[in-house]
């Protein structure tokens, strides 16, 4: 494979250069000219340099290395005595507490009613009950309770939690299985435990939590 010259008159006489080329007001850019073709072809049937083809068969080549404690994160948050934490991905935004209005004849201990959030009436449900613990919303001045506002197969709900750590990296190895000695419902609906600012946390399995809210409205 022989070295073709580059013809690079764009770079002299087109629109890289002083645009004197008598082709240009026809084409109007370098790029739809034939020439400019012409070019890109010669540049991709040079001949490679000295080792070239050598060192890519050999990167190709190479097993593809797993990243060594893969890392997610989780949306932390205390309801109640206890910390929980949902995927990131499943997080939309948390928002200060809303009024939670009632659906005659349907608002129960689960599901609790309508929210407003930006405009969008959301379906509000009870994390607190679901897992059987205690909320604490009434507790600290220095405590603010909030909204945790999720999207779940493209649909937003809303969940009223105590407090709000953030969110939290975590290594997908070092997830726990959660004691089956832990109180309440916790351990049915989790995944796991996870460790963080020495505090114990429960990462909730959120097909689990899902699948539980949606039998609520069946």
């Amino acid at each position: 494979m022989n070295a073709t010259p580059i013809q690079d008159c764009w770079n002299r006489i087109g629109v890289q250069g002083d645009k004197s080329c008598p082709e240009l007001h026809r084409h109007i850019h370098c790029r739809n000219c034939p020439t400019f073709e012409q070019g890109a072809h010669a540049l991709l049937n040079r001949t490679p340099p000295t080792g070239y083809i050598e060192e890519w068969t050999q990167f190709l080549a190479r097993a593809k290395e797993t990243e060594a404690g893969f890392t997610d994160t989780a949306m932390v948050f205390r309801i109640g005595p206890e910390w929980l934490a949902f995927s990131a991905r499943l997080c939309v935004e948390i928002v200060s507490m809303r009024p939670i209005r009632r659906v005659p004849h349907r608002s129960d201990r689960m599901f609790m009613g309508l929210a407003s959030v930006r405009g969008e009436l959301l379906l509000c449900f009870s994390l607190a009950n679901l897992l059987g613990l205690e909320s604490s919303a009434n507790g600290t001045a220095q405590v603010l309770p909030r909204l945790l506002v999720a999207r779940k197969d493209r649909f937003n709900l809303a969940f009223p939690v105590d407090e709000v750590m953030g969110l939290q990296r975590f290594n997908r190895d070092t997830v726990q299985a959660i004691p089956a000695t832990v109180a309440h419902a916790v351990p049915q609906f989790s995944r796991g435990m996870l460790t963080a600012d020495r505090r114990k946390i429960g990462l909730l399995d959120d097909e689990l939590v899902f699948h539980a809210l949606a039998k609520v409205l069946a």
